[in-house]
This record gives C-alpha cells, sequence and structure tokens, in this order.
C-alpha cells in the first residue's frame, strides 16, 4: 500500500468543509487515502483528527471521543442554519448576563437536545439539511448528550463567549438556541472553534498550509496509546512476520485473555503499530492490520 499510514492533526480554517480540509491535507503528505473522526461545520475552526493510510480503519474508535469547544453565541437574532451563513430568520431580546447565568445550570451534564435543521442527521433516511433545502420541515429526532462543562468567558452584548466540554453528537448550535429559548429569546452561533478531540490537542495541531510530504505522521505506541486512550499489547519480534500477514492466532501464546475485552491494540518491539483485534466469541480475530508494513 503506497503513501503514509497514521495519525496526523489539523487545525482548520474558517471557509472550508472538513471533507475538502482532508482531502487536501491528504495530497500535500502523498497519502495514499484519508479521512476525518469527527465533522467540523464549514464557518467553525479548529482540530480535526486525520487518519491516513491503513490508519483511516480506526476512525470509529476516535469519533466516540469527548470534544472542547470555544464559541461565541449571538443573542437577539437567529438564523435559518443556527450559524453565520444562515439568512436571519427570527428576533428577541438581549438577556443580562445574570439571567444568563442563571440558566446554565439546566445545560450541564446529561441533557436531551435535539440537532438542528441544517445538519447531517439522517431523517427518514435522508440528511435533515437535504430536507431543509427543499423547503420541508422534518421532526427532528431528540439525543441525550453530556455537557461536562459549560463556562461563560466573556459577555459584550449581545456577544457571549463560552467554554464547552461535551459528548460526541453534541451540537454547540443547538445549545445556544435552547439557552436562549430558555431565557424566552433567540440567539446563534457567530463562532466556533474545536479545542480538544479526547487526549488531542488544537495545541499539536498544523495548518494545512504548513503541511506538506516530509510532515510526520503519528503512528507510534506512545502517540497511538495516547490519543486513543488505550494501553496496547506487545508482539513478540518472532510472531510479528505472522501477525502482519494474517496468519492464524490459535497459538499466539503473547495475546492477553479476550475476557472483559472488545479490541485489542497490537504493538511490535519497536513500537510500530501493527494492527487491531476484536474479539470473536471466545478469541481475538483480526479487525485490521497496518498494510504499511507488508510493503
Amino acid at each position: 500500500m503506497s503513501g503514509k499510514n497514521g495519525i496526523i492533526l489539523i487545525d482548520k480554517n474558517e471557509g472550508f468543509t472538513s471533507s475538502d480540509t482532508v482531502r487536501f491535507a491528504g495530497r500535500r503528505l502523498k497519502a495514499g487515502k484519508a479521512g476525518h473522526t469527527g465533522t467540523l461545520d464549514k464557518f467553525a475552526s479548529g482540530l480535526l483528527v486525520c487518519l491516513t493510510g491503513s490508519f483511516t480503519r480506526l476512525s470509529s474508535y476516535l469519533t466516540e471521543q469527548d470534544k472542547v469547544y470555544e464559541a461565541s453565541f449571538e443573542f437577539g437574532r437567529e438564523t435559518e442554519t443556527l450559524d453565520p451563513e444562515g439568512l436571519v430568520c427570527g428576533e428577541g431580546d438581549v438577556p443580562d448576563i445574570t439571567d444568563i447565568e442563571s440558566v446554565l445550570e439546566k445545560f450541564t451534564g446529561e441533557i436531551t437536545q435535539k440537532p438542528p435543521l441544517y445538519s447531517a442527521v439522517h431523517v427518514n433516511g435522508t440528511r435533515a439539511y437535504k430536507r431543509a433545502l427543499r423547503g420541508e420541515v422534518p421532526d427532528m429526532p431528540s439525543r441525550r448528550v453530556l455537557i461536562s462543562s459549560l463556562e461563560i468567558t466573556g459577555y459584550t452584548a449581545p456577544l457571549l463567549s463560552v467554554r464547552v466540554a461535551c459528548s460526541k453528537g453534541t451540537y454547540i448550535r443547538s445549545l445556544a438556541r435552547d439557552i436562549a429559548y430558555s431565557l424566552g429569546t433567540v440567539a446563534f452561533v457567530t463562532s466556533l472553534r474545536r479545542l480538544r478531540v479526547g487526549n488531542a490537542g488544537i495545541e499539536d495541531a498544523f495548518k494545512v498550509d504548513e503541511i506538506n510530504e516530509d510532515t510526520p505522521v503519528l503512528d507510534d505506541r506512545k502517540s497511538v496509546e495516547a490519543l486513543l486512550g488505550i494501553v496496547g499489547t506487545g508482539v513478540p519480534d518472532a510472531e510479528v512476520n505472522s501477525f502482519i500477514l494474517g496468519r492464524s492466532l490459535d497459538n499466539a501464546g503473547y495475546l492477553p485473555d479476550p475476557e472483559g475485552k472488545e479490541h485489542l491494540f497490537c504493538f511490535d518491539a519497536e513500537g510500530r503499530f501493527l494492527g487491531l483485534l476484536k474479539k470473536k466469541g471466545e478469541r481475538w480475530a483480526y479487525g485490521m492490520v497496518n498494510g504499511a508494513l507488508r510493503d
């Protein structure tokens, strides 16, 4: 398999889609293929975790991680998309800071949230935003999300600055809308920046125009374990070739008992990521193998 295999952290610019950002970065890296682990809206900036080559198959393990955002909400106006790209569709009062502070506790912890109408959520098999563009107003399904912390970092009416730590699936646009509705007014998100995805931070990210074919990707044991929040297992030197060729694991005595585990990340003595095993019945089976090691 050609191209780089690993993880690279990207600081997405405003005005670009997540897919375009990752595609452009992949070309600059000369990666065989590339994908991301969680979309940022076009108007937003911040951390995209980009996977290249064989590592794209690890996407589901990173999409589950918690996120941290900085955002700005404008009170007194609402747009159709709940962001700066939509047309203004409603107006209301601008609340005092004391009123805002009085309702924030209701939006901390596990809450019920409806995604924005203009979102990629599927409603009866079709993306919600596609229905909205056709003039439809589908009933958006509610979901439970966790807001670990919601901190006000500044307020110069009508703009409220916040820092939010939340679970997968949380919509900051919905959070702004719902806080405003609880105060009898309206709001939308004017800016959004993602600072963290799990253990990955924006401080370690590259701007797209900084990336080239010499930019290193993260593919070592220490980095993968840290980013995924896992502890892997080592594969003895004598077993590495058998592992990367996908041979039987029936007599692999170096593997821990799968009881109580669902998957296992494997590394060689040099810290190279070899692949992922999944529990199948009472034994381990291959989930993916780092194809770069077969070249």
